[in-house]
């Protein structure tokens, strides 16, 4: 496809839809409106990578594995979620002042990140004298409340959390990154 106008003109437009209506409906469910992202901006954004460095993601289409549609729709959806993680981040970053770093420093996305989180979690209302937050039942599980409250409030690290509770070190993250995921969403960050 490289080169040929005509040929991207007339894939552009059977595919825009499709693309168009799997970003919408990712922001929509995913709270692109508050996150002030729009479906049109999104979408060229899925296009953009499409054709980013030689066309270079498209050219990993794989029709063995899944229909033309069906692909374009995981694109659409990924670039879409990608869109909204980074507001979020943007936003974050605006509502609490990220920790000093000398120019020595290297840069780990990570610890800002958890610097970030870790600020939100003591910020968050607590509702007893124990130190439970105040949040509404069944946002959180039991399991990533605690998870949350060993790292940010007992300040563990992670290895320390896996042997206190006797799981794996990947389970520890992946319960804290879908606990932060899920206080993000409901605090609009």
């Amino acid at each position: 496809m490289t080169g040929d106008g005509k040929a991207w003109r007339r894939f552009v437009s059977a595919y825009a839809p499709v693309i168009h209506k799997a970003v919408h409906y990712t922001l929509q469910w995913n709270g692109g409106d508050a996150a002030g992202l729009d479906a049109q901006d999104v979408t060229q954004e899925v296009f953009c990578r499409l054709v980013g460095d030689g066309f270079h993601l498209l050219s990993t289409y794989d029709p063995a594995r899944a229909g033309l549609s069906t692909w374009l729709t995981v694109v659409a959806r990924s670039t879409a979620l990608d869109c909204l993680r980074a507001r979020r981040t943007e936003r974050l970053a605006r509502h609490v002042p990220y920790p000093h770093h000398d120019a020595h420093d290297a840069y780990d996305g990570h610890d800002v990140e958890d610097e970030l989180a870790g600020r939100l979690w003591a910020e968050a209302p607590v509702s007893d004298d124990r130190g439970e937050l105040d949040l509404p039942p069944g946002l959180l599980s039991r399991r990533q409340s605690t998870v949350l409250r060993l790292l940010f409030q007992d300040d563990l690290d992670t290895d320390e959390v896996a042997r206190t509770l006797d799981i794996h070190p990947k389970t520890v993250r992946s319960l804290k990154q879908n606990a932060l995921a899920r206080l993000r969403h409901h605090f609009c960050l």
